[in-house]
């Protein structure tokens, strides 16, 4: 029980150790007190000790906060105060303190630092009315703690705008998918920004996980999007080459648009029905270190200066082709005439041999080049 008189001795020093002492005597009979405390004590305790919380430095606001947090039923007035104070103090009992309703923690929510929302999201149960002002207040570190908190609920307007404040937080999304109540519609808003890492996680977590499931959905609408949009590429390339087969587009068009686009496959596809040969063959010529047969090829199909520059620079690329290669492959290209062109793949076709260096190539050249510049056809390479 209380000893008055002893309290009475302690209350008339009101010293700042005199406070501390007396408040160190009610903190030790209130909490010593336990299950037999009543009613009337609790009261008491509470009604002296918000006389000359005012009065009591921050370290025995401090002891007193953190030996009664986890009182349940410490004076709700009391431990409002303590949640309002600064955060060393009022910490704990943001934390663990039952006694604080639903209607305090939004109260305090609304309008306290960020490290006191961080401590009310570190509760053991947060209820949706308390949440709905952290995710509304709350910076990334207490949306994270409030996302990683188990106890913790949220409607589903909360959870959303809490997906939509991670789209650019991975430590919220971490946080997030291990989440069991996470709404449809959230995680469905939540699953197009998850990095590779995090959807690993998901990937852990079970079958029976909504972000998993989402995941598979997304993954199997990804495949046949990709296919579909392969045949769609496949099909565009057939009838551009169909057309510049049948003249109604122009060669310059359909090279500069494939090579540009690095699309080898189908530039080695368009020089091959063009000249009657083999596509895989045509396709290892486009970066072979020898240029004499692609020249042949593009020259012969009337590709013009300006298109070949494109598949230059395409070649440059891959073979990591200096300047002065470049002019020369340039100077090569225009050295050679269609006609003479022409001749060479016709020769090389009824021969059936394979391209490379031939007499009737250099025949060519040397009849379409000016004989003052002499310049060379074959590669300097």
């Amino acid at each position: 029980m209380f000893n008055l008189a002893k309290l009475a001795d302690l209350a008339r020093d009101s010293s700042p150790s005199g406070r501390k002492g007396l408040i160190k005597t009610l903190t030790d009979l209130f909490v010593g007190a336990g299950d037999d405390r009543d009613e009337q004590i609790s009261l008491l305790f509470g009604d002296i000790v918000l006389k000359v919380l005012g009065q009591l430095e921050e370290e025995t606001r401090m002891v007193l906060a953190k030996r009664v947090c986890h009182e349940d039923d410490a004076p709700r007035e009391l431990m409002v105060k303590l949640a309002k104070d600064k955060i060393s103090v009022a910490g704990p009992v943001l934390e663990h303190s039952q006694a604080l309703t639903s209607q305090d923690l939004v109260e305090i929510a609304s309008t306290a630092s960020m490290a006191h929302l961080g401590a009310i999201a570190g509760r053991k149960t947060v209820d949706k009315a308390v949440t709905t002002v952290l995710v509304d207040r709350g910076d990334s570190m207490v949306l994270t703690k409030v996302a990683g908190n188990k106890g913790a609920e949220f409607e589903e307007a909360s959870f959303l705008k809490l997906v939509e404040k991670a789209r650019s937080d991975e430590a919220i999304q971490a946080a997030l998918i291990k989440r069991s109540d996470l709404p449809e519609k959230a995680a469905s808003n939540l699953v197009p920004f998850l990095t590779e890492e995090l959807k690993a996680r998901v990937g852990a977590l079970g079958a029976d996980n909504t972000l998993v499931q989402l995941l598979a959905e997304r993954a199997a609408t990804e495949v046949t999007a990709r296919a579909q949009k392969l045949e769609e590429a496949r099909e565009e390339t057939n009838a551009l080459i169909k057309d510049v087969i049948n003249k109604k587009a122009k060669i310059d068009g359909a090279v500069t648009m494939f090579a540009r686009a690095d699309r080898t496959a189908e530039l080695g596809m368009l020089l091959a029905k063009l000249s009657g040969l083999p596509s895989a063959a045509v396709s290892q010529l486009l970066f072979s270190t020898g240029d004499k047969p692609l020249i042949i090829l593009c020259k012969a199909n009337g590709v013009t200066a300006d298109a070949y520059k494109d598949i230059l620079t395409m070649r440059a690329r891959r073979l990591r082709l200096g300047g002065l290669e470049l002019n020369a492959a340039i100077q090569r290209y225009s050295a050679l005439s269609e006609e003479g062109a022409r001749r060479s793949l016709e020769t090389l076709k009824k021969s059936g041999a394979t391209f490379g260096l031939k007499t009737a190539e250099d025949e060519a050249a040397q009849d379409e080049a000016p004989p003052k510049k002499n310049i060379p056809f074959a590669a300097s390479r």
